[in-house]
């Protein structure tokens, strides 16, 4: 297996990166709705309702599912039966508890994608952020015009991986010109290849 990791945000950057095809080039950390179309080496997903969506099938029984504990699962016995629990539960977001999974399993080399931290804007004029999720206005999630949840949080436990792992080293890949927080900018083990870099590097094609 290769000693390069994945993670998976669903921002809409990565949006025609197909799963299956990283998942040739090394092992992928992808989160939430992603097990409704792909199985990923690890899904993580912390928000309860997903877990419960995803109690509804089978997927915890063949595939590897990595969450934080909640009372709500004690009815859900093929959770409890299946899924591998954060100890202590770190109380953080999907991608970035994803992030430091592939780090304690020992990546060195990790690709992050679909970690967009803002969201999306019609033109330049308007200053309200709606919603940047490729599985936007499907269950569990809001609309693809809601308004953005603020990145904050989310930027914040990027930037702790960042400074506890600093042996590790970090891609974040985006679109040209795309955002980046002056925050995950500064540690020196953080490059933000373009979308375009990391498709030849890998020697990948945007799917449809």
């Amino acid at each position: 297996m290769s000693q390069t990791a994945f993670v998976l945000g669903n921002g809409e950057s990565r949006r025609g990166i197909d799963i299956n095809d990283l998942m040739e080039k090394g092992t992928v950390y992808a989160c939430n709705a992603v097990y409704r179309t792909h199985q990923p080496h690890w899904l993580v997903a912390v928000d309860p309702k997903m877990m419960l969506e995803i109690a509804e099938t089978d997927y915890v029984v063949n595939n590897k599912v990595y969450s934080n504990f909640n009372g709500q699962y004690n009815k859900a016995q093929k959770l409890l039966d299946h899924v591998t629990w954060s100890k202590p539960s770190l109380g953080w977001s999907s991608g970035p508890t994803a992030l430091k999974l592939a780090c304690d399993h020992g990546f060195k080399e990790i690709y992050i994608l679909g970690f967009d931290y803002q969201g999306l804007k019609d033109d330049n004029k308007n200053t309200t952020f709606r919603l940047n999720n490729v599985f936007g206005g499907t269950r569990n999630y809001k609309k693809p015009n809601d308004q953005a949840t603020f990145y904050g949080n989310w930027m914040n436990q990027t930037k702790r991986c960042l400074e506890d792992y600093k042996d590790v080293r970090f891609h974040r890949v985006i679109p040209k010109d795309w955002f980046k927080p002056k925050d995950i900018d500064r540690p020196d083990n953080i490059e933000h290849p373009s979308t375009e870099e990391f498709l030849e590097k890998f020697d990948l094609k945007i799917k449809k």
